[in-house]
Protein backbone atom coordinates (compact mmCIF):
# COMPACT_ATOMS: atom_id res chain seq x y z
CA UNK A 1 0.00 0.00 0.00
CA UNK A 2 1.25 3.62 -0.51
CA UNK A 3 2.74 5.70 2.32
CA UNK A 4 1.53 9.36 1.26
CA UNK A 5 3.13 12.17 3.01
CA UNK A 6 1.61 15.63 3.46
CA UNK A 7 2.89 18.92 3.43
CA UNK A 8 1.20 20.24 6.31
CA UNK A 9 1.22 18.47 9.78
CA UNK A 10 -2.22 19.12 9.78
CA UNK A 11 -4.01 17.40 7.00
CA UNK A 12 -1.15 14.09 8.67
CA UNK A 13 -3.30 14.83 11.37
CA UNK A 14 -6.96 14.82 9.66
CA UNK A 15 -6.11 12.23 7.25
CA UNK A 16 -4.74 9.50 10.30
CA UNK A 17 -7.92 10.78 12.07
CA UNK A 18 -10.16 9.82 9.31
CA UNK A 19 -8.50 6.73 8.99
CA UNK A 20 -9.33 5.75 12.43
CA UNK A 21 -12.98 6.74 12.30
CA UNK A 22 -13.19 4.13 9.78
CA UNK A 23 -10.80 1.16 11.29
CA UNK A 24 -9.19 0.84 7.82
CA UNK A 25 -6.68 2.21 6.34
CA UNK A 26 -6.80 0.38 3.02
CA UNK A 27 -10.66 1.33 2.78
CA UNK A 28 -9.50 5.26 2.18
CA UNK A 29 -9.54 6.69 -1.20
CA UNK A 30 -7.74 9.72 -0.34
CA UNK A 31 -8.10 12.63 -3.63
CA UNK A 32 -5.70 14.50 -4.96
CA UNK A 33 -6.02 17.91 -6.46
CA UNK A 34 -2.69 17.51 -8.26
CA UNK A 35 -3.82 14.33 -9.77
CA UNK A 36 -7.19 15.21 -11.00
CA UNK A 37 -8.58 12.54 -8.25
CA UNK A 38 -6.27 9.25 -8.40
CA UNK A 39 -2.64 9.69 -8.85
CA UNK A 40 -0.99 7.04 -11.30
CA UNK A 41 -0.65 3.53 -9.90
CA UNK A 42 1.72 1.39 -9.77
CA UNK A 43 0.68 -2.57 -12.25
CA UNK A 44 3.45 -4.56 -10.02
CA UNK A 45 2.17 -5.40 -6.52
CA UNK A 46 5.73 -5.24 -5.60
CA UNK A 47 5.90 -1.60 -6.80
CA UNK A 48 2.79 -0.48 -5.74
CA UNK A 49 3.43 -2.01 -1.76
CA UNK A 50 7.06 -0.03 -1.58
CA UNK A 51 6.33 2.66 -3.47
CA UNK A 52 5.54 6.23 -1.52
CA UNK A 53 3.62 9.39 -2.51
CA UNK A 54 4.69 12.95 -1.25
CA UNK A 55 1.91 15.82 -2.02
CA UNK A 56 3.10 19.49 -1.75
CA UNK A 57 0.75 22.84 -2.88
CA UNK A 58 1.46 22.35 -6.33
CA UNK A 59 2.74 19.02 -6.87
CA UNK A 60 2.47 15.26 -6.20
CA UNK A 61 5.22 12.72 -7.02
CA UNK A 62 5.67 9.25 -6.81
CA UNK A 63 9.16 7.96 -4.85
CA UNK A 64 11.15 5.51 -6.09
CA UNK A 65 11.38 2.71 -3.29
CA UNK A 66 15.01 2.62 -4.04
CA UNK A 67 16.64 5.98 -5.28
CA UNK A 68 14.07 8.44 -3.84
CA UNK A 69 13.82 10.01 -6.74
CA UNK A 70 10.70 10.34 -8.56
CA UNK A 71 8.82 7.65 -10.95
CA UNK A 72 6.28 10.49 -11.89
CA UNK A 73 5.14 13.79 -10.55
CA UNK A 74 1.45 15.43 -11.50
CA UNK A 75 0.54 18.65 -11.42
CA UNK A 76 -2.66 21.16 -11.70
CA UNK A 77 -1.74 23.97 -13.94
CA UNK A 78 -3.99 27.46 -14.00
CA UNK A 79 -3.70 30.11 -15.84
CA UNK A 80 -3.50 32.31 -12.65
CA UNK A 81 -0.32 30.87 -11.41
CA UNK A 82 1.53 31.08 -14.61
CA UNK A 83 4.27 33.85 -14.28
CA UNK A 84 7.72 34.44 -15.03
CA UNK A 85 10.35 32.99 -12.80
CA UNK A 86 13.72 34.84 -14.41
CA UNK A 87 14.38 36.74 -11.01
CA UNK A 88 13.24 33.14 -8.58
CA UNK A 89 16.38 31.24 -7.27
CA UNK A 90 16.51 27.61 -8.65
CA UNK A 91 18.49 26.17 -5.55
CA UNK A 92 17.80 22.58 -5.22
CA UNK A 93 16.67 21.72 -1.84
CA UNK A 94 15.97 18.57 -0.08
CA UNK A 95 12.69 17.70 0.56
CA UNK A 96 11.40 17.84 4.52
CA UNK A 97 9.01 14.98 3.18
CA UNK A 98 11.10 12.45 1.70
CA UNK A 99 12.15 10.76 5.13
CA UNK A 100 9.12 10.77 6.28
CA UNK A 101 7.03 8.67 2.69
CA UNK A 102 10.89 6.67 2.88
CA UNK A 103 10.41 5.49 6.27
CA UNK A 104 13.33 7.49 7.77
CA UNK A 105 16.03 6.02 4.86
CA UNK A 106 19.00 7.96 4.25
CA UNK A 107 18.00 9.79 0.63
CA UNK A 108 19.55 11.68 -2.26
CA UNK A 109 20.72 15.35 -0.99
CA UNK A 110 22.66 18.20 -2.57
CA UNK A 111 24.70 20.86 -1.26
CA UNK A 112 22.88 24.34 -1.97
CA UNK A 113 24.66 26.84 -3.77
CA UNK A 114 24.61 30.53 -3.48
CA UNK A 115 23.66 32.58 -6.33
CA UNK A 116 23.62 36.43 -6.10
CA UNK A 117 20.26 37.89 -7.79
CA UNK A 118 22.27 40.11 -9.67
CA UNK A 119 23.87 36.82 -11.34
CA UNK A 120 19.81 35.69 -11.92
CA UNK A 121 19.11 38.24 -13.60
CA UNK A 122 21.56 38.39 -15.98
CA UNK A 123 19.90 36.24 -18.18
CA UNK A 124 17.30 37.51 -20.46
CA UNK A 125 15.75 34.15 -20.49
CA UNK A 126 12.15 34.42 -18.84
CA UNK A 127 12.17 30.41 -18.19
CA UNK A 128 15.69 30.37 -17.11
CA UNK A 129 16.45 31.53 -13.56
CA UNK A 130 19.18 29.73 -11.96
CA UNK A 131 19.78 26.61 -14.33
CA UNK A 132 20.08 29.09 -17.34
CA UNK A 133 23.64 29.72 -15.87
CA UNK A 134 26.75 27.14 -16.69
CA UNK A 135 26.81 25.42 -13.36
CA UNK A 136 26.87 21.52 -12.27
CA UNK A 137 23.19 21.59 -11.96
CA UNK A 138 22.79 22.19 -15.26
CA UNK A 139 22.00 18.35 -15.70
CA UNK A 140 19.06 17.95 -13.66
CA UNK A 141 15.40 19.38 -14.23
CA UNK A 142 12.09 19.84 -12.73
CA UNK A 143 9.22 17.51 -13.76
CA UNK A 144 6.70 20.50 -12.58
CA UNK A 145 8.38 23.95 -14.04
CA UNK A 146 8.76 26.53 -11.93
CA UNK A 147 7.12 28.83 -14.66
CA UNK A 148 3.98 27.06 -14.42
CA UNK A 149 3.75 27.93 -10.77
CA UNK A 150 5.72 31.69 -10.60
CA UNK A 151 2.76 33.86 -9.67
CA UNK A 152 1.82 31.33 -6.45
CA UNK A 153 3.42 31.82 -3.12
CA UNK A 154 4.70 27.97 -3.32
CA UNK A 155 6.86 28.65 -6.29
CA UNK A 156 9.53 26.99 -3.71
CA UNK A 157 7.97 23.64 -4.01
CA UNK A 158 9.34 23.37 -7.15
CA UNK A 159 13.01 23.24 -6.01
CA UNK A 160 12.55 20.39 -3.67
CA UNK A 161 14.67 17.00 -4.39
CA UNK A 162 11.22 15.33 -5.31
CA UNK A 163 10.22 17.50 -8.28
CA UNK A 164 14.20 16.75 -9.85
CA UNK A 165 14.89 14.50 -12.40
CA UNK A 166 18.74 13.93 -14.56
CA UNK A 167 18.32 15.11 -17.78
CA UNK A 168 20.56 16.43 -20.17
CA UNK A 169 21.07 20.44 -21.23
CA UNK A 170 20.11 19.97 -24.88
CA UNK A 171 17.08 18.31 -23.84
CA UNK A 172 15.96 20.36 -20.65
CA UNK A 173 16.25 23.52 -23.07
CA UNK A 174 14.94 22.28 -26.54
CA UNK A 175 11.98 20.25 -26.57
CA UNK A 176 11.06 20.04 -23.17
CA UNK A 177 11.19 23.94 -22.59
CA UNK A 178 9.34 24.58 -25.69
CA UNK A 179 6.63 22.35 -24.40
CA UNK A 180 6.37 24.13 -21.01
CA UNK A 181 5.99 26.86 -22.72
CA UNK A 182 3.65 26.06 -24.58
CA UNK A 183 1.38 24.65 -22.31
CA UNK A 184 1.42 27.79 -20.40
CA UNK A 185 0.12 29.45 -23.20
CA UNK A 186 -2.64 27.00 -23.79
CA UNK A 187 -3.76 27.31 -20.71
CA UNK A 188 -4.65 30.94 -20.58
CA UNK A 189 -7.45 29.56 -22.84
CA UNK A 190 -7.99 26.48 -21.64
CA UNK A 191 -8.08 27.99 -17.51
CA UNK A 192 -6.88 24.62 -16.36
CA UNK A 193 -5.06 21.64 -17.17
CA UNK A 194 -3.70 18.25 -15.41
CA UNK A 195 -0.07 17.12 -16.40
CA UNK A 196 1.45 13.96 -15.18
CA UNK A 197 5.58 13.83 -16.16
CA UNK A 198 8.17 11.36 -15.40
CA UNK A 199 11.35 9.64 -16.38
CA UNK A 200 11.13 6.17 -18.64
CA UNK A 201 14.07 3.50 -17.87
CA UNK A 202 15.02 0.26 -19.83
CA UNK A 203 14.65 -2.48 -17.66
CA UNK A 204 12.37 -5.48 -17.80
CA UNK A 205 10.66 -4.86 -14.38
CA UNK A 206 8.47 -1.70 -13.47
CA UNK A 207 9.60 1.34 -11.42
CA UNK A 208 10.98 0.53 -7.98
CA UNK A 209 10.77 -2.98 -8.49
CA UNK A 210 14.66 -3.50 -8.94
CA UNK A 211 17.56 -3.14 -6.72
CA UNK A 212 19.21 -1.50 -9.27
CA UNK A 213 17.51 1.26 -10.84
CA UNK A 214 19.53 3.72 -8.70
CA UNK A 215 22.13 2.87 -10.96
CA UNK A 216 20.43 3.45 -14.38
CA UNK A 217 19.76 7.33 -15.78
CA UNK A 218 16.38 7.95 -17.62
CA UNK A 219 16.46 6.43 -20.86
CA UNK A 220 13.29 8.72 -22.27
CA UNK A 221 11.07 11.00 -20.59
CA UNK A 222 6.87 11.56 -20.52
CA UNK A 223 4.52 14.58 -20.04
CA UNK A 224 1.18 13.65 -20.53
CA UNK A 225 -1.59 16.74 -20.73
CA UNK A 226 -5.06 16.05 -19.56
CA UNK A 227 -8.13 18.39 -20.51
CA UNK A 228 -11.07 16.95 -18.95
CA UNK A 229 -11.44 13.62 -20.52
CA UNK A 230 -9.03 14.55 -23.60
CA UNK A 231 -5.50 14.11 -23.53
CA UNK A 232 -1.95 14.90 -25.49
CA UNK A 233 1.04 12.43 -24.83
CA UNK A 234 4.47 13.33 -25.73
CA UNK A 235 7.83 10.98 -25.07
CA UNK A 236 11.11 12.34 -24.80
CA UNK A 237 14.61 10.36 -25.56
CA UNK A 238 17.55 11.07 -23.58
CA UNK A 239 19.95 12.12 -26.53
CA UNK A 240 17.16 14.19 -28.53
CA UNK A 241 18.94 17.32 -30.06
CA UNK A 242 18.45 20.61 -29.13
CA UNK A 243 16.38 22.18 -31.66
CA UNK A 244 14.31 18.89 -32.06
CA UNK A 245 10.61 20.58 -31.51
CA UNK A 246 8.32 18.42 -29.46
CA UNK A 247 5.43 17.81 -31.92
CA UNK A 248 7.78 15.22 -33.42
CA UNK A 249 7.76 13.53 -30.06
CA UNK A 250 4.21 12.54 -30.25
CA UNK A 251 3.34 9.39 -28.02
CA UNK A 252 1.12 6.45 -26.62
CA UNK A 253 -0.06 6.93 -23.16
CA UNK A 254 -0.49 2.79 -23.87
CA UNK A 255 3.06 2.76 -24.74
CA UNK A 256 4.42 5.17 -21.83
CA UNK A 257 2.13 2.78 -18.81
CA UNK A 258 3.92 -0.19 -20.68
CA UNK A 259 7.65 1.06 -20.24
CA UNK A 260 7.04 3.27 -16.70
CA UNK A 261 5.11 0.12 -15.06
CA UNK A 262 2.20 2.89 -14.22
CA UNK A 263 -1.47 3.09 -14.63
CA UNK A 264 -1.26 6.73 -15.04
CA UNK A 265 -5.13 7.37 -14.96
CA UNK A 266 -6.70 4.69 -12.71
CA UNK A 267 -10.42 4.26 -13.41
CA UNK A 268 -10.80 7.02 -16.12
CA UNK A 269 -11.55 6.61 -19.75
CA UNK A 270 -9.96 9.06 -21.55
CA UNK A 271 -8.98 9.77 -25.01
CA UNK A 272 -6.20 11.47 -27.52
CA UNK A 273 -7.47 14.90 -28.62
CA UNK A 274 -7.01 15.80 -32.17
CA UNK A 275 -8.21 19.55 -30.35
CA UNK A 276 -5.95 19.25 -28.11
CA UNK A 277 -2.50 18.68 -29.89
CA UNK A 278 -3.74 21.19 -32.36
CA UNK A 279 -3.96 23.91 -29.98
CA UNK A 280 -0.16 22.68 -29.41
CA UNK A 281 0.68 23.64 -32.94
CA UNK A 282 0.61 19.70 -33.53
CA UNK A 283 -1.03 17.23 -36.23
CA UNK A 284 -0.39 13.82 -36.51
Amino acid sequence: MHTIAFRSLTARLLLLIAMLAVGSVQAQNVAITQCQGKCPAYTSDLAATRSNIVVHHVFAAGLNANSGEADWVAYRMTKEAVGVASLLPRIWQPDELMPFSLGGEEVLELESTVISLSEISSTPNPYGGFNALPTEQDDRARLAPMTSFANTPYWTDLNKLSNMVPMPAPLRTGAWLLLEQALNQLVSRYGELYVVSGPLYLINQGLSTSLDNADFGPAAYFKVVVSDDELAAFVFPENLGQHVHYCQQLGKVEQIEQMSGLELFPGRSLHESTNLLADLGCTR
